[in-house]
């Protein structure tokens, strides 16, 4: 009866689960991040990386807040110093030094000798003179005439005004006959070599340079040089000797003989080097040709690569005595900079790039034969000096003005390459990238000379050559060796390896870390400074000093401004102000005394 006076009411607790939920929703976030920060103060307490520590410590928020700054600087100062590191050595991961130990000359070959006459035309066989000018008057020539005129114009200096085209009669198949007939003959005679004597004709080959027909002594031999579909003249540049003991990246071998090819010189000074006389018929010289200039070319290369006198030369002229001293200078590669690409170290090994015509890879070689594939291109022929296949015909007086627009046109595509110039696109497929040999020998020669009366040694008795009854011509001598028994080349070496990059990395990051440390003492350093100055400005001039002295207060109100301000940074110097504060309490300042101060005695 009593139950509709009462109000049933629910008194039983919630779930269990839901309870847990909900206070899980409200703790989960305060929990995590306390983790967080406890686990970053963790791993900053027990780093060793320089100025991690400082975050994990408890400090002001104006000390962390400049902390993290100086962190953050320090930090992109590294970055920065790294990139630019890793920078130089992407852009240029290879230098060139001095080797560490000098090289005996016996180590590499004596220089080969490329000579050639001043002169094209032998008068005795071919006025060119007066062909020329009859044919510039319009008259007929012969056949054979106008085969003269066409080998010559590429032989001769060029005559403004005068149509090379006109000479029809041209012909290219006997090209070489023709100039092999009419260059003017002459003969290399007294060869010495290591101060032994040897036949001439063993030591100096025939060869068809752009300078006409030349001689060479101790260079490749064609079958060597060039590739088989090479196409040679009759016994040319046919040496009949191999360089199987000598390379250019290894030098000699071991087993080589001192009388392996190419040859080498085994001693310094001019006595064991190489000496040869030349000796040429006096006729008359036609100066139409090419001026009044008279003796003969030499070329000083490595037996490897192909001569080019009408490039670099010097001049030996007649009846005078010349002597040239040889300088060797050598660049190898060490084996660390081969893994790099052709590229990054700026040059080609013998066998890495492939050409057309050439076994051996060097930078002469691959001009020579960029010019003599745009030459072919444009005129559908190619010079006589260039190498060449059976099939390809050789340019004739007809052709003297597309071979020279080609090599004009070569030598500006070479030119806007380097200077980064645009190109046509029609002329971008001819750029040939001829880069250095990785391994190279260069000779630099240096030249004296003087009148050489060989007239009178004749007549003395000194002096004897065959024909000593007919002195109708003229005689030069050479003489060359190498001034010193020792040289000292270069190497190619990488700039950075992996350790040594890793290495600087490293110490970068070391420096970097450093900085912030040292930055952090000078800073306690300068708080315990300010911090001393603050006590005793306090105990000795704020209560004595400047009661007595007004106009001072206002530079003793800014340094103690400047002092509560910055001793907060460090919290290394609270322990230094209590230090001091407990020295200086035994002071005692008396306004009445007639001292500003004194101390007393504990």
């Amino acid at each position: 009866m009593f139950e509709d006076d009462f109000v049933s009411v629910d008194l039983s607790f919630p779930a269990k689960d839901t309870m847990s939920e909900n206070s899980s929703e409200k703790k989960k976030s305060p929990i995590l991040f306390e983790k967080v920060v406890y686990y970053f103060r963790e791993y900053c307490n027990a780093t060793s990386i320089h100025g991690f520590r400082y975050f994990g410590e408890s400090r002001t928020v104006y000390e962390k807040i400049w902390w993290f700054i100086v962190f953050t600087i320090c930090l992109l100062m590294c970055v920065f110093s790294i990139i630019s590191v890793y920078r130089k050595w992407d852009q240029s991961p290879v230098i060139v030094t001095f080797a560490t130990r000098g090289k005996p000359i016996c180590d590499i070959p004596f220089p080969s000798i490329t000579v050639c006459s001043e002169s094209k035309v032998k008068y005795s066989v071919f006025d060119y003179r007066n062909a020329f000018l009859r044919k510039k008057e319009g008259e007929d020539l012969t056949e054979m005439e106008e085969n003269y005129l066409s080998v010559l114009s590429y032989m001769c200096k060029e005559q403004r005004g005068f149509n090379y085209s006109s000479l029809t009669h041209a012909n290219s198949d006997n090209f070489l006959d023709i100039l092999a007939e009419v260059s003017p003959e002459f003969s290399i005679i007294n060869c010495r070599l290591r101060a032994k004597s040897y036949p001439c004709k063993k030591l100096f080959t025939p060869i068809v340079t752009d300078e006409g027909i030349c001689y060479t002594f101790n260079m490749l031999d064609r079958r060597e040089l060039f590739h088989e579909n090479v196409v040679h003249h009759k016994h040319f540049h046919d040496i009949n000797e191999t360089s199987e003991e000598w390379s250019i990246e290894d030098g000699y071998r071991d087993t080589a003989d001192i009388l392996t090819y190419p040859q080498r010189a085994l001693l310094a000074g001019a006595r064991y080097g190489l000496k040869f006389e030349l000796k040429t018929e006096n006729e008359k010289l036609d100066t139409l040709c090419r001026g009044s200039v008279e003796g003969y070319r030499i070329l000083f290369h490595t037996p490897l690569r192909f001569p080019r006198p009408s490039q670099q030369y010097i001049r030996i002229p007649y009846n005078r005595a010349v002597s040239t001293t040889i300088t060797p200078t050598q660049i190898m590669t060490s084996d660390a900079v081969k893994n790099y690409p052709a590229q990054k170290r700026q040059c080609y090994f013998p066998r890495e790039k492939k050409l057309k015509y050439f076994n051996i890879y060097s930078q002469s070689h691959c001009e020579i034969e960029c010019l003599t594939n745009f030459t072919l291109l444009s005129c559908q022929c190619v010079l006589f000096h260039m190498p060449r296949e059976n099939s390809t015909r050789i340019c004739t007086a007809t052709d003297y003005y597309c071979a020279q627009t080609a090599e004009f046109r070569i030598q500006q595509i070479r030119l806007y390459n380097r200077i980064k110039k645009r190109i046509p696109e029609s002329l971008k497929q001819h750029i040939c990238h001829c880069m250095p040999m990785c391994s190279d020998i260069e000779y630099r020669v240096g030249s004296s000379q003087s009148v050489w009366n060989w007239t009178e040694e004749i007549e003395s008795g000194l002096y004897a050559v065959n024909d000593t009854d007919n002195v109708n011509y003229h005689l030069s001598k050479v003489r060359a060796y190498f001034l010193s028994g020792n040289f000292i080349g270069s190497e190619r070496n990488e700039l950075y390896g992996p350790t040594d990059f890793l290495a600087n990395f490293g110490g970068l990051l070391e420096l970097c870390s450093s900085l912030t440390n040292f930055l952090h003492t000078d800073i306690e350093l300068f708080d315990i400074t300010i911090c001393l100055v603050r006590d005793l400005n306090h105990r000795f001039y704020e209560n004595s000093f400047a009661s007595r002295w007004p106009l001072f207060k206002p530079i003793l109100l800014f340094l103690k401004l400047c002092s509560r301000g910055l001793s907060g940074l460090p919290i290394a110097t609270s322990a230094f102000r209590l230090f001091f504060s407990e020295r200086l309490s035994a002071v005692v300042i008396d306004d009445e005394s007639s001292s500003p101060y004194m101390l007393e005695n504990p």
